[in-house]
């Protein structure tokens, strides 16, 4: 787990918060792609790329950034998202959490069988049409879109399950496999912010940007996630190949004016063992940075918008 001073990242921010932003991204794009690297050497025995990591860890992005380095390279790429697998809703009515709510993390939701089949018959070469699913209407439905994994091309499929073996099915042992997650703690003293409040700020303003969910609802879906993240992410993250670190040194800078005066009101109604407290106090001690120099192929615009990926 790496650390950072939060004096030393407002030091970064006044001195050159548009250097800031570069060092960073670069910092970042050398990461992927000395990963593209290592796929590239592997890619005629293991096509297919499996990406996973908890909620808010920039799974859409890096496969993204992924395929466009991967092109560049002469290995054309498709890039798939697990969530277009779900099952149709009313099959999936009886999985639920602790409380009796909805256990939307659960692997039990995805239509395996369909991911099973579709991942060997790319890896073959053969065609598949694939899925598209309707969150509104809690339907998987066909897309009408055809793919045929050609030689040389590779599968990128990320989803939150994508270590899981029971999901992934016989792709599971001939895959390049990939963890992301924050992996930086910001530090202050004896206080450090756990990363996964980084990952809560980052879905804080996505939440209520793309998704129409009210702070108060991202809060309290806090523990759900958690829950979610320990039964079904984490136990699998040791089969991954590599391991990615997502965080930005000047990412919480730039959500600071997005989320500060929510994040206040939030401490009203945050449970004490939350860690929304703790992120408050960060927030606030941290120098605010605007978002001007943020490229549009970064990972931080997955969540404030203005992605080319994602928006």
């Amino acid at each position: 787990m790496n650390e950072i001073l939060i004096q030393d990242i407002n030091e970064q921010i006044f001195a050159s918060p548009e250097h800031t932003v570069i060092d960073a991204e670069a910092a970042y794009d050398r990461q992927l792609r000395d990963l593209a690297d290592t796929i590239c050497r592997q890619a005629s025995s293991r096509p297919i790329i499996l990406i996973s990591g908890p909620s808010g860890s920039g799974k859409t992005t890096t496969a993204c950034r992924l395929e466009q380095i991967l092109d560049a390279a002469g290995y054309e790429s498709h890039t798939l998202s697990m969530d277009n697998y779900y099952s149709d809703g009313i099959k999936n009515k009886d999985i639920v959490d602790q409380f009796g709510n909805p256990d939307y993390e659960s692997p039990a939701r995805l239509d395996t069988d369909l991911l099973n089949t579709q991942l060997e018959q790319l890896a073959r070469g053969e065609e598949v049409e694939l899925p598209v699913f309707d969150f509104a209407a809690q339907k998987q439905l066909k897309s009408g879109k055809k793919l045929r994994r050609k030689p040389h091309e590779l599968i990128i499929m990320e989803g939150i399950h994508a270590l899981n073996p029971d999901v992934i099915g016989s792709a599971h042992d001939t895959a390049v496999r990939i963890y992301l997650s924050v992996r930086t703690r910001i530090t202050k003293d004896d206080r450090k912010l756990h990363p996964s409040l980084i990952r809560f700020a980052r879905r804080l303003i996505r939440d209520n940007r793309t998704r129409g969910r009210a702070p108060e609802e991202s809060c309290r879906m806090l523990s759900s996630i958690s829950r979610g993240e320990n039964l079904y992410i984490m136990p699998y993250k040791h089969y991954a190949d590599h391991e990615l670190d997502t965080f930005m040194c000047y990412e919480l800078s730039v959500y600071r004016p997005f989320i500060l005066d929510t994040v206040r009101k939030l401490t009203e109604i945050a449970p004490a063992d939350s860690g929304i407290p703790m992120l408050l106090e960060f927030l606030e001690q941290l120098a605010p940075s605007e978002t001007e120099w943020i490229p549009e192929q970064s990972l931080v615009r997955e969540f404030i918008g203005g992605s080319i990926f994602t928006d």
